[in-house]
């Protein structure tokens, strides 16, 4: 079965931001992500794959300013617990702020974590990796499973 996540990307602003920084109206920023891609899943071993998520200035030379990235919690009630859905299947999995699979990146409830961004002087874009991973032991129907994260931009 062929496991894949398609990670929507949303910019929303809580303040307007200063001269020279992007995020205004005059130069808004964009959100981009790469699916996270399990391929085919084999129960007796746990499945990972990584996604990238890039924020950036629309004109490249303006600076950056502090921000911080969520992820909504897709089929689940929580990001603590996110599921992989075909049909009334499921698969449970989740995507980590680290390579070591202990931060769950989410919203900042249920003990998932944000990524932030800080910097003084940083011009154009950042980028954050997300660390996908589906547990083995779950025994489901062979099928195309899937998940709709929201990727929501705060600065």
């Amino acid at each position: 079965m062929r496991i894949s996540i398609v990670l929507l990307a949303l910019a929303l602003s809580t303040r307007p931001a200063a001269a020279l920084l992007c995020g205004s109206i005059l130069d808004p920023i964009t959100v981009s992500a790469t699916s996270l891609d399990f391929g085919v899943y084999v129960p007796s071993s746990a499945a990972t794959a990584n996604t990238t998520i890039k924020v950036a200035c629309t004109i490249p030379l303006d600076l950056l300013t502090d921000f911080t990235v969520s992820l909504s919690a897709g089929n689940a009630v929580t990001p603590a617990a996110r599921l992989l859905r075909h049909g009334g299947d499921q698969l449970g999995y989740n995507i980590f702020a680290d390579a070591g699979y202990m931060a769950v990146w989410g919203d900042g409830s249920a003990g998932s974590v944000t990524q932030g961004y800080s910097s003084i002087l940083a011009l154009g874009s950042a980028q954050f990796t997300g660390f996908g991973r589906l547990p083995q032991g779950q025994y489901v129907a062979a099928g195309s499973y899937g998940d709709h994260i929201t990727v929501t931009v705060t600065f």
